[in-house]
């Protein structure tokens, strides 16, 4: 009786770990933001930056998971209002973070930017301690489909608005993604990476964008 009991025991302890150990392998990615972050502009939904990092994922984590609540429109606090919660309950291993185009667009104050994003990143390390991988904004002010004085305001906004990314990147120690950087590199093409609505990045654009970001993750 007493070995079948600890028998017993002993199966229940290695079914236990087994569970435990399934459990961990469990990876979840997270993507939050705006338009870009949706994959307005890509032909697909799986073309969109987020679903491109996430097939790479799956190559290294096979039950991988994958959560995309990017919004066209959205401003930084409608990811502390709409999106933040989703991320905190899901608990993701990794989170991607792409916003600022909107805040600049709608004329939010960089006080107000800065002080929303803080809270942001602020709450997810602080709640879940995800890693989060942010990339600034892309320089939108060089595409000639924009008017001459939409292009000039907004270049030395884009400026501001992503030294304040950088600035909260270096406190909080994010993965900083430059995709202003790569916009410009690839400017010469834009017919090539911006979408019909010569605003959006393209697949081709969006697959650039995930190459950029890949390697940090």
């Amino acid at each position: 009786m007493r070995q079948s009991f600890l028998r017993k025991v002993k199966n229940y302890l290695s079914l236990l770990r087994f569970f435990t150990f399934k459990k961990k392998k469990r990876f979840v990615y997270v993507a939050i933001g705006d338009s870009t972050v949706a994959g307005v502009g890509a032909s697909h939904s799986s073309r969109s930056y987020p679903a491109l990092i996430f097939e790479n994922l799956r190559q290294k984590y096979s039950n991988a998971q994958y959560y995309n609540f990017g919004k066209s429109g959205d401003r930084t606090k409608h990811l502390i209002l709409e999106q933040l919660p989703k991320v905190l309950e899901l608990k993701p291993d990794l989170v991607t973070i792409s916003i600022g185009v909107n805040d600049i667009r709608g004329r939010v104050k960089l006080k107000n930017f800065e002080k929303d994003l803080t809270y942001l990143v602020e709450t997810i390390q602080n709640e879940i301690g995800s890693k989060i991988i942010i990339n600034n904004i892309p320089d939108f002010s060089i595409l000639p489909t924009l008017p001459i004085y939409v292009r000039l305001a907004s270049r030395l906004l884009i400026y501001r608005f992503n030294k304040s990314i950088d600035k909260i990147s270096s406190k909080f120690e994010l993965t900083l993604v430059d995709i202003f950087r790569v916009s410009k590199e690839h400017f010469q093409n834009w017919q090539e990476y911006i979408c019909e609505d010569g605003y959006h990045p393209s697949d081709a654009g969006y697959a650039i964008w995930a190459n950029a970001i890949i390697p940090n993750l």
